[in-house]
């Protein structure tokens, strides 16, 4: 996955990325692994685009 890219849900699932409930944060947060992607909706809410990825650790922090 790439940074200012945009993908659907459906390629967020295929990718296996699970949405994780965050609160406080604006953003959809994503969990796979050790890495944490987060993402915002596009202005016709139809995609999302992916604008960080941290580890997993630094996000629990």
């Amino acid at each position: 996955m790439k940074i200012n890219e945009s993908y659907t849900k459906h390629e967020l699932n295929s990718q296996g990325l699970v949405e994780y409930p965050a609160k406080d944060i604006k953003a959809k947060v994503y969990l796979n692994g050790t890495k944490v992607y987060f993402f915002e909706l596009d202005n016709n809410h139809q995609s999302y685009r992916l604008y960080s990825i941290v580890n997993k650790r630094s996000f629990f922090l």
